[in-house]
């Protein structure tokens, strides 16, 4: 391969990143393993479906999906490219319990499952807390790393240990102030 072809590829996938970053509003941002693992025990400990919105690379699905056996995880990640590596990250890691999707989760008609992570963009929250209180089901839970839903009333708000993070914890029914 010619140091043309390897500065055009390179090209092609930062302009993706960009493209998407500017569309979205957000650029994927890794979760290191303290910080899955932390988030992980906060998640209740009967079987659950988990949706992690925004999964990005696959890190805190994957982690969830490898450390829960019993959870049924499921990515949903709009940007191709961090999409396409979580989907060979995921088929490299054979987990029968995991399952990615590549979609809009403000866009996507279902219901959420019983437990949604983020680690998105300050700029979508509210778009969170629209669809979550438009879609999920009374009792369901949201954990999110570093920004607050917008108007929502959290039961909690943890300072992580691994990073300098709130893990802000909700559970729709008793999400809104008042």
């Amino acid at each position: 391969m010619s140091e043309l072809s390897i500065l055009i590829i390179l090209g092609v996938v930062i302009a993706l990143i960009l493209i998407y970053a500017i569309r979205l509003r957000t650029v994927p941002m890794p979760s290191g393993r303290k910080a899955r693992n932390e988030i992980i025990s906060y998640l209740p400990n009967e079987p659950c479906r988990v949706v992690d919105f925004g999964s990005g690379w696959g890190d805190l699905a994957i982690s969830i999906a490898r450390a829960r056996p019993d959870i049924t995880v499921t990515g949903v990640e709009l940007s191709p490219l961090p999409y396409a590596v979580s989907r060979i990250r995921a088929r490299l890691a054979q987990l029968e319990n995991l399952s990615l999707v590549r979609a809009d989760f403000r866009k996507r008609d279902q219901d959420p499952g019983d437990v949604v992570v983020c680690f998105l963009d300050p700029r979508v929250m509210a778009d969170v807390g629209d669809v979550l209180n438009q879609r999920m089901a009374p009792g369901g839970i949201v954990l999110s790393r570093a920004f607050a839903i917008p108007g929502w009333q959290a039961f909690g708000e943890i300072p992580m240990q691994s990073e300098s993070d709130i893990l802000y914890l909700y559970r729709i029914g008793s999400n809104l102030p008042g």
